[in-house]
């Protein structure tokens, strides 16, 4: 390759940087502007994002025999309410990153996209009126992926910074976030 086919090159990947960079500065100040109350786990937050979408959310177990690599979903029902499934087969805080994501999509309100019949072939006997939107992706390309991933991390970023009480705490963050017992 020459020079210049070198500097095209270059040019795409930090183009491709910039939109990363300034998709995580929309998404940590999505979160910001939420203003949530503090929380020890994403659990927690269930309450104030309920309040803030006006649907009761419920989390249930994914399907355990999943082949297609999902590991959560979210699906509204016509009724208003917000399931997420969540794998149960995992450890608790990849639980919690999987539940911080969905809730991500549930904040922005995804739509979807063609990867719906992805959905529909994990529960195939879920009547379609019963649905009003179904999510359960596994494609990091689409951008309301990257989005909801950025949107949920930040989410678990916010539960995993409580305010330290007066006097505790060594000082140093990675101490802390491994001593820290549920203060």
């Amino acid at each position: 390759m020459d020079a210049f086919g070198a500097a095209r090159g270059q040019r795409t990947r930090g183009r491709a940087r910039w939109r990363g960079d300034a998709l995580r500065r929309e998404c940590r100040r999505f979160v910001h502007d939420l203003a949530l109350p503090p929380a020890r786990g994403i659990r927690e937050l269930l309450p104030a994002v309920e309040a803030r979408t006006g649907h009761p959310i419920r989390v249930a177990s994914a399907p355990v025999d999943s082949a297609l690599g999902i590991c959560g979903m979210w699906l509204r029902t016509v009724e208003g309410v917000d399931i997420v499934f969540v794998h149960e087969q995992t450890t608790r805080a990849h639980q919690d990153h999987i539940l911080a994501h969905e809730v991500a999509h549930i904040l922005r309100e995804h739509r979807g996209g063609p990867e719906q019949t992805v959905s529909h072939r994990l529960f195939p006997s879920l009547d379609p009126a019963v649905v009003a939107r179904m999510l359960g992706r596994t494609d990091y390309a689409y951008r309301d992926e990257r989005e909801a991933e950025l949107i949920g991390s930040y989410l678990q970023q916010h539960v995993h910074r409580p305010a330290p009480a007066a006097g505790e705490g060594t000082g140093e963050p990675v101490a802390d976030t491994l001593l820290w017992k549920g203060r």
